[in-house]
């Protein structure tokens, strides 16, 4: 019998960890967070990580809460500051939805990218 072939990180991937993966940019579509509280990710029990970077010039807050504020939550400071989630090393936190806010005036806009169960 021929020996499977890896041809790609795919394969590779499904031969390790015997699953497929999908990734998704900016799911929720919210890309411009401002003074008003927004959905970043929503719950996603096949999420296996995601990456949020703050791309705007203002500092933004995420969490797996709706209370997210500018004393409650994870700090994204302004042009590039980033938060990343791998599912073996922060477990079900990965899966609850995300929120974010900036309260500084216009606000600032992401970038939001997430790998999921196939």
């Amino acid at each position: 019998m021929p020996e499977d072939t890896v041809k790609s990180l795919r394969d590779l991937l499904f031969r390790v960890f015997g699953v497929r993966t999908s990734h998704r940019i900016n799911p929720t579509g919210n890309t411009d967070i401002e003074d008003t509280v927004l959905p970043v990710l929503s719950a996603n029990p096949r999420r296996l990580g995601f990456v949020v970077v703050n791309m705007g010039a203002n500092t933004l807050w995420l969490a797996p809460d709706d209370h997210v504020a500018n004393d409650y939550g994870f700090e994204l400071l302004p042009n590039g500051g980033s938060i990343n989630m791998i599912w073996n090393e922060e477990f079900e936190m990965l899966s609850l939805p995300w929120y974010g806010v900036s309260v500084a005036d216009p606000g600032t806009h992401i970038f939001v990218m997430e790998i999921q169960v196939f």
